[in-house]
């Protein structure tokens, strides 16, 4: 039950690492070609990129974890007996998932700053821009959640 949610719940964060991903390549389209064709080109495709690509890396922090695709080093436990690789698995889900707890208030506290500031050329209200910080450290929870529940269930850590 709470593997399907979570599930779920990673399909729609599939959709949106897609669609800031589409805006990052629009915005960086609509940049490179403005700067060739136009003589005044907008100021605000470089900011909204660099946004775009914020979401990107906090939505999908989680879905990289989830997959296994996160940067890890396993030359040591693929060498490991079934057992003793899930201990490690366990454990590794354990730290990653007390490291995004230990992030999540320091991260908002600077969404919380965000809200006193004003992008420069899009005018937006940076609280929404830095919730990505916030975005990241929780997504990381999950997915360490999820990767624990999968490897005690005897079922692969690993989800595409």
């Amino acid at each position: 039950m709470l593997l399907t949610l979570l599930g779920r719940l990673h399909a729609a964060l599939r959709l949106v690492v897609g669609l800031c991903f589409a805006v990052l390549l629009a915005a960086v389209l609509l940049q490179v070609v403005s700067r060739l064709m136009l003589p005044r080109p907008p100021v605000w495709t470089e900011e909204l990129s660099r946004f775009a690509l914020l979401f990107c890396a906090g939505f999908g922090i989680g879905l990289a974890l989830r997959s296994g695709q996160l940067v890890g080093v396993d030359l040591v436990t693929m060498l490991l007996p079934r057992r003793a690789k899930a201990m490690v698995d366990i454990a590794s889900c354990i730290v990653m998932a007390g490291f995004g707890l230990l992030l999540l208030q320091p991260a908002w506290s600077f969404v919380d700053i965000g809200s006193l500031q004003t992008s420069p050329a899009l005018q937006w209200n940076m609280f929404w821009v830095h919730l990505a910080v916030l975005i990241a450290p929780a997504a990381l929870v999950l997915a360490a959640a999820e990767r624990m529940l999968r490897v005690l269930a005897g079922l692969s850590p690993d989800v595409t």
